[in-house]
């Protein structure tokens, strides 16, 4: 939150306005991006996860327990670096070898992060 306002000040606490701020943001790369099919398939094994601990609740059916527990590994085995093996860093180390140069995760935009990914992609 505190590198969405011009001037970070680490000791000031998150307004409203930054919230604000922080959706508007958040929109517009939805907007321009959208979501990854990862996530698509994250929310939606959250959402059976939730009926099935739902259904559980209300029926005391123990054989949800079990499909709650299998959906919890699938959840874990998704998020763990994006369910491909590899994370944001490990991406930018192969986009810096193969640019010649280093990235700066703070330097670079996600735009231009994107867009190297696709650029790399091609290039492959």
């Amino acid at each position: 939150m505190r590198f969405i306002r011009k001037s970070v000040d680490l000791e000031t606490e998150i307004t409203d306005q930054d919230l604000e701020q922080w959706y508007k943001i958040y929109d517009q790369y939805i907007e321009k991006y959208g979501l990854s099919e990862l996530y698509k398939k994250l929310l939606e094994t959250m959402r059976e996860k939730a009926l099935a601990e739902l259904e559980f609740v209300t029926t005391g059916d123990n054989f949800k327990k079990t499909e709650i527990s299998l959906l919890e590994e699938k959840l874990k085995t998704m998020v763990n670096n994006n369910g491909k093996g590899m994370s944001i860093e490990e991406s930018l180390v192969h986009l810096s070898k193969w640019l010649g140069y280093r990235v700066d995760v703070f330097k670079t935009s996600v735009t231009e992060y994107f867009t190297l990914l696709n650029e790399y992609g091609k290039a492959n």
